[in-house]
């Protein structure tokens, strides 16, 4: 009998949790990221090292203002991983692009990463 559908959530939420826990302690040790960052990191990376703040902050399902905050954190880092610049059709728009040094820590940590996903995810 399989188990109840609440059941299957809580024991994946708990797996998250762990992953999550685990994932944080490995990026604030070796690189003083948070996994919000990380990811952030990531999605520029894989959308091209480009992403106008909206989507970005839609693809990290953050408010404004959590976003706005992670935006400056990594803006603040030295040296600096990300960079802000304002869209030339809208200027109301803002895009969000990778540094080469951003490019390198996502890089950088990815075999950490993808160990501590094999270990608990798969």
């Amino acid at each position: 009998m399989e188990a109840p559908l609440i059941s299957q959530w809580l024991d994946y939420t708990k797996k998250q949790s762990i992953v999550e826990k685990k994932l944080e302690e490995m990026l604030k040790k070796n690189n003083q990221l948070t996994t919000s960052e990380y990811y952030a990191l990531y999605q520029l990376k894989q959308n091209g090292r480009c992403m106008r703040l909206n989507d970005l902050g839609n693809h990290l399902c953050l408010s404004q203002s959590a976003l706005s905050r992670l935006i400056n954190r990594l803006e603040d880092r030295n040296p600096s991983v990300i960079e802000r610049r304002i869209c030339a059709d809208d200027k109301r728009g803002v895009y969000v692009d990778l540094t080469n040094d951003g490019a390198n820590l996502v890089s950088s940590v990815e075999q950490e990463v993808n160990a501590i996903l094999k270990e608990y995810f798969i």
